[in-house]
C-alpha cells in the first residue's frame, strides 16, 4: 500500500492529519478568545439567551447546535465556497473568526441586554461585520442598539413582534421590533414573510400608522422575491434579522413558534440576496433555532447554509 494522503486540505495541524484539535467554531474558522486579536472581515458571535420567550424555550441552545451543523461547510484557508447552482464562488479570501458567546447571566434581562449591546460595539470597533446567532428574537433589540448609523432594519419573520406591551411586559420576543423602531437611528422597518392570525389589532394598526413596510409570505411564495420586494425602500445602511420561523415548518421544525405556511429555502435565499443587493448590510442575526424540536437536524443545517448565503451576498470574493 502507498503512503496515505488526505483527500482534502481541511486537516488540522498535528497528529499527522489524524487528530482534530481545538474547539468547534462556526464553519471551522479560527477561534479568538482575546478580542485584541480580532482581525477579520467577519466576526461570529453566539447569543445563548431565551429569557424573552413566552412559549417554547430552548433557543438558548441554538448557537451551539448551529456551530456544530456549520462544520459540514468548513472551507480551509479562506478558500471560500463554490455555489453549484449559480456557478460562482462566494467568500473567497474573506477572513472570518469566531469570538465565542455572549456571557449570559441568569434571569437578568437588563444586564444581559447590556452585555449583548457592548459585545456588538466591541466587534464593530474592530472593523468586523457582526454575525450573531441566537437565542430568542428579543436579542435583536440590544444588537441594533449597538449601532450609531442611521439604518433600515429588515426583518424576516412569520410574526410582526410589534406589540407595545403584553401583561405589562415591554421587552420580549413579542415587543422587540416595536422597541427597535423607536430607536432614534432606525429610520425604517421592513417586515418580510408575515402570516397567520393575530388576536389583537393594535400592533398591526400601529405598524401601518408608523410606516412599517410589510410583505406577507404569500406574496413572496406566489410572485417570487424580486416581484414581492420591489416596492421596498432599502437604499443606504441596513441591518437584517432572520427569525427561522419565516420558513415553512413542514421542512424546518426546530423553532419555538412554528406558523403554518411560510417560505421554502429557495424563496428565503432569493429574498435575502435581493435585500443584500439593495442596501449596505452592516450586520445580521439569525434567531429562534430551537434544537429541542429539531429531531432531524435539518433546521440547524439550513440556518448554517443561510448564513453563508447571506454573507456571500454581502461580501464579494477576493480573487
Amino acid at each position: 500500500m502507498g503512503k496515505w494522503e488526505p483527500s482534502t486540505s481541511a486537516v488540522p495541524k498535528g497528529g499527522e492529519g489524524l487528530i482534530r484539535h481545538g474547539a468547534i467554531s462556526f464553519f471551522g474558522v479560527p477561534n479568538v478568545e482575546d478580542l485584541d486579536q480580532l482581525r477579520a472581515d467577519v466576526a461570529f458571535l453566539g447569543v445563548p439567551y431565551d429569557g424573552g420567550t413566552s412559549d417554547r424555550p430552548g433557543s438558548r441552545y441554538g448557537p451551539a447546535t448551529v456551530r456544530e451543523a456549520s462544520i459540514r461547510y468548513h472551507s480551509p484557508n479562506s478558500g471560500g465556497w463554490f455555489d453549484v447552482e449559480r456557478g460562482i464562488s462566494i467568500l473567497r479570501g474573506v477572513t472570518m473568526q469566531d469570538v465565542g458567546d455572549v456571557d449570559i447571566r441568569t434571569t437578568d434581562m437588563a444586564e444581559n441586554f447590556g452585555r449583548i449591546t457592548e459585545a456588538v460595539r466591541l466587534l464593530r470597533a474592530k472593523g468586523a461585520l457582526p454575525v450573531l446567532v441566537g437565542g430568542d428574537h428579543s436579542i435583536t433589540f440590544p444588537i441594533v442598539r449597538a449601532f450609531a448609523e442611521e439604518i433600515t432594519v429588515v426583518q424576516f419573520d412569520a410574526h410582526q413582534d410589534y406589540t407595545d406591551e403584553k401583561f405589562g411586559v415591554r421587552y420580549s420576543y413579542d415587543n422587540q421590533m416595536r422597541r427597535i423602531h423607536e430607536l432614534p437611528h432606525v429610520r425604517g422597518l421592513a417586515q418580510i414573510g408575515l402570516r397567520g392570525y393575530i388576536e389583537r389589532l393594535e400592533p398591526w394598526e400601529a405598524a401601518l400608522r408608523n410606516g412599517v413596510q410589510m410583505v406577507p409570505a404569500y406574496e413572496v411564495v406566489s410572485g417570487g422575491a424580486e416581484r414581492a420586494l420591489s416596492g421596498l425602500k432599502l437604499a443606504g445602511n441596513c441591518y437584517i434579522t432572520v427569525d427561522i420561523d419565516v420558513a415553512d415548518p413542514a421542512a424546518v421544525t426546530g423553532t419555538g413558534y412554528p406558523e403554518p405556511g411560510g417560505l421554502s429555502y429557495y424563496q428565503l435565499k432569493e429574498a435575502l440576496l435581493y435585500v443584500a443587493g439593495h442596501c449596505r448590510v452592516l450586520g445580521f442575526d439569525l434567531c429562534e433555532v430551537n434544537p429541542l424540536f429539531d429531531s432531524t437536524g435539518v433546521t440547524t443545517r439550513m440556518a448554517a447554509r443561510l448564513i453563508l448565503d447571506l454573507l456571500g451576498a454581502i461580501l464579494p470574493s477576493r480573487e
